[in-house]
């Protein structure tokens, strides 16, 4: 499977980030994993809302416009929770907890993705 790093400049976000980007995917997103590595993440698109039902850790919640400008984060989102609807995101990015404030994202940070073949 073809992963996707994530950087804010020239600062890595996320070494490994699975590409959701078909139903399934999206669907089933991080739901029944028990942990996930601080390096890993996953990037549903289309996106604008998630939840984390049946998930086993809290996460941050990322929210790109389409340009990769952080509109909107949501920070250690606990399990079997509903998170907002984000006006203009067209993708979520899922970090493991605390991931979002280690590394400084904030909103209007810019996000450069890029396909690791």
């Amino acid at each position: 499977m073809a992963l996707l790093q994530v950087f804010k400049g020239e600062q890595l976000v996320a070494g490994e980030v699975e590409n959701a980007n078909h139903f399934v995917k999206r669907f089933f997103g991080l739901m029944y994993r028990k942990s996930m590595h601080h390096n890993h993440g996953l990037l549903l698109e289309p996106c604008s809302s998630i939840h984390t039902f049946s998930m086993h850790f809290p996460i941050d919640a990322v929210f790109p416009s389409p340009n990769r400008e952080i509109l909107f984060i949501e920070h250690s989102m606990k399990p079997w929770k509903i998170g907002k609807a984000v006006k203009g995101a067209k993708s979520v990015l899922e970090l493991c907890g605390g991931t979002a404030e280690k590394l400084g994202l904030q909103v209007g940070d810019v996000l450069k993705i890029i396909d690791t073949f």
